[in-house]
């Protein structure tokens, strides 16, 4: 599984966010916080979680993964569908 391809789908999913906030997709970078940065609501990145687990053909253990308090950056949810243990 590529991060590219993960990225990509995120950001397509987020699109009409971007648009709203006035940012470019340069601006969404490894560090960028989804959540904190208001750009998505805990339900809308639950929802992207959700689509991204039907995207890519994995499971993530959700309440294990919010442990990390970074878990909502863009770079750690890219490691964290990738490196899932059933990807592909």
């Amino acid at each position: 599984m590529d991060k590219n391809a993960i990225r990509d789908f995120i950001y397509e999913r987020i699109s009409d966010k971007l648009i709203l906030f006035n940012l470019d997709k340069a601006e969404v970078d490894k560090d960028f916080d989804l959540v904190k940065s208001g750009l998505l609501d805990s339900m809308a990145f639950v929802d992207l979680v959700a689509a991204l687990e039907e995207k890519f053909k994995v499971e993530i253990d959700f309440e294990q993964a919010a442990e990390n308090d970074d878990f909502t950056r863009l770079g750690n949810l890219l490691i964290l569908i990738k490196n899932a243990p059933n990807a592909k």
